[in-house]
């Protein structure tokens, strides 16, 4: 059951996404005077659609985007000027030019999306990855700053009994009359639920600060401050040199100081200073995913035509997706505020590589058309100086053909994902 409102809400979420983009293409679009006859959630057969004013809103079967269609998305064929393209990609150019511009009415010529500026091209086709951008935002101020990151505190959980080495494969104690028993430092002088205040005198606010101290003062009589059920304890405690974990993740060792106590976790707001690193952070890992984006072709075609193991930080597609969104929702290790945290926190990645994504300048993307209102700004600058007209529109027709390939490429890496997500899904540990 958990498992089934984890894929809903992820769905939905999703859903909610696409539809957001696809506004933030319309909104502008309308404002602008363009004619808009469809606002679809989805590709293939419409599930659902109802007409008002001069647009149709719908939802359609697969739920793998969406789409507004405007009227006069390329000029007209110019007569007696011919293609570069050969023949039949000539044919295929012309055919798409006439499915472009076959609800162009006698009344609607100022109304086509091709007569626009290039700026408020520029403005509408960017309106869908903003919007995204802005969800993601959202999300992580509503993480970060509402919610709040779970992270150890300086109130302690644990105490240990002995010195235990952070490479022992049991953290069992040896036998109190066996030479190689140490007594922790923490044992029996603190005790669950003290909250260190300060060492040293100096105030610690977070857990890194507390374990930075003493690690580093291995031998060394530190006085520590601590809130008992609201009384000040003072303490002093001699940290004993240790094998004991190195850096954030915990993979490496070092030599340093140890007390034995373990903290308990929390969530914790980040002020804005914190906040914006942390957006900083995330959208510079959106930009190195979308690099790796060719290694994990790599990767899903080993794993699809040779059999090879699925790649745990590979591409994952919506099937995928969905999958994970069940997992998170029925880990039984997770509470319900770390799964509500963690459904959220997946939709917002979603979102950031959509922005992304959507701004490689290639068709059919967002920022194919973006490039051809650049184009188009940049030959319209010359013909001034020039003292030419100025009024030049890009036919962003004649990349039809290269628009059909990066459809098709786009398509094909869809179904391998799909079917990689399917067959030999990414399991959450």
């Amino acid at each position: 059951m958990l498992y089934a409102i984890g894929v809903v809400a992820f769905a939905l979420g999703l859903l909610a996404s696409i539809a957001l983009h696809e506004l933030g293409h319309m909104v502008p679009a309308k404002k602008f005077g363009v004619r808009v006859t469809q606002y679809m959630v989805g590709f293939g057969p419409t599930l659902w659609s109802r007409r008002r004013g001069e647009t149709e809103y719908g939802i359609k079967t697969i739920p793998m985007g969406g789409y507004i269609r405007m009227i006069g998305m390329v000029p007209p064929r110019v007569d007696g000027r011919r293609s570069r393209w050969p023949r039949r990609m000539s044919e295929l150019v012309e055919d798409f030019r006439a499915t472009s511009r076959d609800e162009v009415g006698d009344s609607d010529d100022a109304r086509q999306f091709y007569r626009l500026t290039p700026g408020k091209k520029m403005i509408i086709m960017l309106g869908g990855p903003f919007m995204n951008l802005l969800i993601f935002l959202l999300i992580t101020i509503l993480l970060y700053g509402v919610i709040g990151v779970k992270g150890p505190t300086t109130t302690v959980a644990s105490v240990s009994e002995c010195v235990v080495s952070a490479t022992a494969t049991s953290e069992t104690c040896p036998d109190p009359a066996s030479p190689d028993y140490r007594r922790a430092p923490a044992n029996g002088v603190l005790q669950a639920g003290d909250r260190i205040t300060a060492v040293q005198g100096k105030p610690v606010k977070d857990w890194s600060e507390v374990v930075d101290i003493i690690q580093a003062s291995a031998n060394k009589a530190l006085p520590v401050t601590l809130d008992r059920d609201g009384r000040t304890v003072q303490v002093t405690l001699t940290p004993v040199l240790n094998t004991v974990a190195a850096g954030d993740t915990g993979t490496s060792t070092k030599q340093g100081g140890f007390i034995g106590i373990g903290p308990t976790s929390a969530y914790q707001q980040l002020g804005p200073s914190a906040l914006g690193s942390v957006i900083w952070q995330q959208m510079s890992l959106g930009v190195d995913a979308l690099k790796q984006f060719p290694a994990k072709i790599g990767s899903l075609f080993g794993t699809v035509f040779e059999g090879k193991p699925r790649d745990q930080q590979g591409a994952v597609g919506v099937i995928g997706l969905g999958r994970i969104g069940g997992q998170l929702a029925e880990s039984p290790a997770l509470a319900l505020k770390d799964k509500i945290s963690s459904l959220l926190s997946l939709l917002a990645g979603v979102n950031l590589l959509l922005f992304f994504f959507n701004l490689l300048p290639l068709l059919p993307l967002d920022g194919g058309h973006v490039a051809g209102a650049i184009v188009e700004s940049i030959r319209r600058g010359f013909a001034r100086l020039r003292g030419r007209p100025h009024h030049i529109f890009v036919d962003v027709a004649q990349l039809v053909p290269v628009m059909y390939l990066v459809a098709s490429v786009v398509i094909v890496f869809s179904a391998l994902v799909m079917y990689a997500d399917i067959v030999k899904p990414i399991t959450l540990n």
